[in-house]
């Protein structure tokens, strides 16, 4: 039998701290990751992360994790990282610069470690090219972990290996990368913490919740989660229940439009505009805590994700299945690898997609035994993208590429 564990080192973006005390998708990943072995143990992991005082006090609790803390640096000393960079680049034409100074401060911690050595650094997001003084220590041990769906040509160098989120990422990355015939590209689903997002609330606190909100028993809630930008189809959810003639159905929106502080563009005086035409069929919630989002999607009936992108892997699709919300989503990017027609609707997003999304939310609103069937079918998928199932794709996957 072999006992052997991998050595796997992940260098986190950067922008927000690992453990995930204040959220992001990428940080709350590694995150379950970290969690699962701390059960079982498969791995022996090591998180390169920017410093955060509560993330630090949270790390403690890890035996089976080890962590390198990179301070956040001043202005100055980015900016001085950079003109240094600069005068090298002028004297040594072949000197290849780091991507930016917390990468080179996870190197040299890194590198400072008695033992270094790792079967796999992985790179979570960051530069799609490996920075080539880590190439000189690591060689063919440098992987990157793709969370976007590539859309223009790029030329990538030094990974070995990708690991993409969804096969419609992997394929996008194979079809942009200019130079990626040696690149092994492998696709592991995400999962999340459902455990986190399958609760419910007493009928009793469900109505005191909705009637704070001014919604009624009477009213058929769609529920919007995500930021207020153009890609994330907003506007066109607003344009859609503005078509629906019945005014019990209503869009709740988690968080906050903050118009009075963002900067006044076309898009967003459109968004007001409708939000203001609308009155009482549109609510936010304002700022929600993510580990009391549950509390208020319970209030809804179905969920939207009427993304206009190529969404690699959007994690709310996870969570609505998670909480049994049937689901309406666009035909847009590695969606459809995770959700089934049995649990989703989903229509494609074209110059049609006002009136789809309209039709279709009317339909399932009239329609409840339907709403039944896929909430139940959106639970039962749910299993399939667990941070369990998560985390044995994961170690199953280390173990077959390192074993090559």
């Amino acid at each position: 039998m072999n006992d052997y564990k991998p050595n796997v080192c992940f260098i986190a973006p950067g922008l927000l701290p690992v453990p995930a005390s204040q959220g992001g998708a990428i940080e709350t990943l590694i995150t379950n990751l970290i969690d699962e072995n701390e059960e079982y143990g498969l791995l022996n992991l090591t998180v390169a992360t920017i410093y955060d005082e509560h993330s630090l006090f949270l790390s403690k609790k890890y035996r089976r994790t080890n962590f390198i803390t990179i301070a956040k640096n001043s202005f100055l000393i980015r900016f001085l990282y950079r003109i240094k960079h600069f005068l090298v680049k002028r004297i040594n034409n072949n000197y290849v610069p780091m991507y930016n100074y917390y990468y080179s401060s996870c190197l040299r911690a890194l590198t400072r470690k008695p033992n270094h050595y790792y079967d796999a650094v992985i790179f979570e997001g960051g530069p799609n090219s490996a920075p080539e003084r880590y190439f000189r220590i690591f060689k063919n041990r440098l992987w990157y972990h793709l969370h976007y769906v590539p859309e223009v040509d790029f030329k990538s160098e030094n990974y070995s290996t990708v690991l993409s989120v969804s096969d419609f990422a992997g394929n996008a990355w194979r079809t942009h990368c200019l130079n990626n015939d040696d690149t092994q590209i492998v696709t592991v689903h995400n999962g999340i913490d459902s455990a986190a997002f399958d609760k419910s609330i007493c009928f009793e606190e469900k109505e005191s919740l909705r009637a704070s909100l001014g919604l009624s028993s009477k009213d058929f809630v769609t529920l919007f989660c995500g930021r207020i930008i153009p890609v994330k189809g907003v506007l066109e959810l607003l344009k859609a229940i503005d078509h629906i003639p019945d005014k019990h159905i209503k869009l709740l929106i988690i968080g906050s439009p903050n118009f009075a502080l963002n900067s006044h563009t076309e898009y967003m005086d459109s968004v007001e505009q409708y939000v203001n035409r609308l009155s009482d069929r549109v609510i936010f919630t304002g700022y929600v805590p993510n580990d009391h989002l549950w509390r208020y999607a319970s209030l809804a009936d179905i969920q939207v994700v009427p993304s206009l992108w190529e969404d690699a892997a959007p994690t709310v699709c996870l969570e609505a299945m998670a909480m049994g919300l049937p689901l309406l989503v666009t035909q847009s990017g590695g969606i459809q690898e995770y959700v089934t027609p049995e649990c989703a609707i989903t229509i494609p997003k074209d110059d049609s997609i006002v009136a789809n999304l309209a039709s279709a939310i009317e339909a399932l609103a009239h329609d409840p035994e339907r709403l039944r069937s896929m909430s139940i079918n959106a639970k039962l998928r749910s299993r399939e993208f667990t941070k369990q199932k998560f985390y044995e794709r994961f170690v199953a996957t280390v173990n077959s590429l390192i074993n090559r």
